[in-house]
């Protein structure tokens, strides 16, 4: 059910005044009727003491007329129902009144809320000198109390019901005062939202009577109207802003979306000049790399290209005493006419007593096999440095890295064994997706790096592993070290700690993008004049994880 403000304002004074009434209703009919037993019970002790007193001296002198007497006189009490005296022995001297309540057993009452048969039971002592001669035993009614009672809740409950009328016919009245004002309020707020949902605002003041809370709330009111016509005004006018601008909005966005796609091809194209540079910069890297290497690769071409040229001008003489003696067997066996067959006997006698032909046998077999395996040398190193150069091999595969460390190790080995030693500590890997040529160009910075910070003699450590779902390279150097100023620039374009002319100052920082490019990175550690570590971290899939951790932990 739902209630008008009026009405709740009502309801709800005429409900606060009922709980009130109520309270006091009960409050005062508490009260009256405590008071009534509070004097029943002190005037019940004190007819009681008072004839404990009178009929002290007959009870010392045992008359029991006199007794007889008292008792009869105390019944002219109206609310006395019975009395009787009693001596030390509980023996009767004298009683009267009501004879079914003088045949039953005396029992006091302590309160008169707890008496149950109407009557207030209540003694005294009768003492001498504090000795006791007996008691005086007697009953008052307590019908007047109770009547008394109903008559107090009575008056109290018809006072109550014509207050709570009046009050009721008051809230009413103040009720229809109180919101008579908060309705015309009402009234105007819902024609101000048909106003502002039509848009045409002639909403009339409210008058203002008064200076009470009501008054201030239809003066904010009043304050609003005239804020809000003030706000339609203005909306209408930036409207009419707004339309205008939208006529020449078209125009505009057409000449800005031809402005941003001229701006757009030419990002693309410099992003396509920025990526050719990139390209030419990490092969220029790698030329730079390959012509540090020319040398010691050349090296490594010419040991076995000079044996296999040795061995071959020895495997010549080998072929030309095998084609004289095939000229003799030829001609022993009448294959050959040329010469006799005596003279044909007489060259092979010669050329086997004056020949080691189990020497030149043995000796084939391994120059042969030398051969093979110096131009096989000679492939491996041509392939590596074919892979390590290409430039037009963008995707990766899935690899050992321990392959491309060893690949790498091959091409740089000349450049570093003369004045280091290569110390290997390469773990069991699982195989991950890299891009062969980038990484090995990595690994050939490092590892040229480490070669030239060292002086003398010294060690160059590279090691791997896995820690946390990652392959670890580890190249370490026992050379010159790094200033800790330069540590920060280290991978910065063209920043370079070697003399000029030595360095171009890119490896470094090519090397840093190629790891970023496979998910990975790449930090340093340095101490000047104890050496440097560079460290590189690659990911791995999830289904590699079986194998050992970091060795270092």
């Amino acid at each position: 059910m739902n209630l008008s403000l009026r009405n709740k304002t009502i309801f709800s004074i005429a409900l606060i005044e009922a709980v009130l009434l109520i309270a006091l209703i009960f409050t005062a009919i508490n009260f009256m009727r405590n008071t009534l037993n509070d004097n029943l019970v002190s005037r019940s002790s004190t007819v009681a003491s008072l004839f404990a007193s009178t009929t002290k001296n007959a009870v010392l002198t045992y008359d029991l007329a006199s007794l007889e007497t008292f008792c009869l006189e105390l019944l002219n009490n109206p609310d006395i129902l019975y009395v009787r005296v009693v001596n030390d022995e509980n023996q009767v001297l004298a009683q009267a009144g009501d004879e079914k309540l003088l045949a039953r057993q005396f029992v006091e009452d302590i309160e008169v809320s707890k008496v149950t048969d109407g009557v207030f039971d209540s003694y005294a002592n009768i003492t001498e000198a504090e000795q006791s001669y007996g008691r005086v035993e007697l009953g008052v009614d307590t019908l007047n109390i109770k009547n008394s009672v109903e008559v107090i809740k009575n008056w109290t409950t018809s006072i109550a019901i014509i207050e709570m009328a009046l009050v009721a016919l008051f809230s009413f009245f103040l009720g229809n005062y109180l919101t008579r004002q908060l309705e015309t309020l009402r009234i105007a707020a819902r024609k101000i939202s048909q106003n502002v949902e039509s848009g045409a605002f002639n909403q009339a003041q409210l008058p203002v009577n008064g200076n009470d809370e009501l008054t201030e709330v239809t003066r904010a009111f009043n304050k609003l109207v005239t804020t809000l016509e003030y706000e339609n005004t203005r909306k209408q006018a930036y409207q009419h802003e707004l339309e205008d601008l939208n006529r020449t909005l078209e125009q505009k966005v057409e000449q800005r979306t031809t402005l941003l796609n001229k701006r757009n091809d030419e990002l693309i194209q410099i992003n396509q000049e920025l990526q050719t540079t990139q390209k030419q910069l990490t092969q220029a890297a790698k030329m730079a790399s390959i012509g540090q290497l020319a040398a010691g690769v050349a090296h490594e071409i010419n040991n076995p290209v000079g044996f296999v040229k040795s061995n071959l001008s020895s495997l010549a003489q080998y072929i030309d005493i095998y084609s004289k003696i095939s000229t003799d067997v030829l001609a022993i066996y009448g294959k050959d006419s040329s010469q006799s067959v005596e003279v044909s006997k007489q060259n092979l006698a010669t050329i086997i007593n004056s020949e080691d032909l189990t020497f030149i046998n043995e000796d084939s077999k391994d120059i042969l096999s030398e051969s093979v395996e110096g131009l096989d040398r000679v492939t491996n190193i041509v392939k590596d440095l074919k892979q390590f150069s290409r430039t037009d091999v963008e995707e990766k595969t899935w690899l050992d890295i321990n392959e491309c460390i060893e690949s790498t190790l091959k091409m740089v080995s000349n450049q570093l064994k003369y004045h280091c030693e290569i110390q290997k500590d390469l773990s069991e890997l699982p195989k991950i997706k890299i891009n062969f040529g980038k990484i090995s160009q990595v690994l050939t910075n490092l590892l040229i790096n480490a070669g030239q910070a060292i002086k003398d003699n010294g060690l160059i450590s590279i090691s791997t592993y896995l820690k946390d779902e990652h392959v670890v390279i580890s190249v370490k150097d026992n050379g010159s070290g790094i200033d800790p100023e330069n540590l920060s620039k280290l991978f910065d374009p063209f920043f370079t700690t070697k003399d000029v002319g030595k360095g171009t100052g890119l490896g470094l920082s090519i090397s840093y993008g190629i790891i970023q490019e496979h998910g990975g990175d790449i930090t340093v550690t340095s101490k000047v004049n104890k050496g440097s570590c560079f460290t590189v971290t690659l990911p791995i899939s999830t289904e590699n994880q079986n194998l050992k951790s970091d060795p270092n932990e």
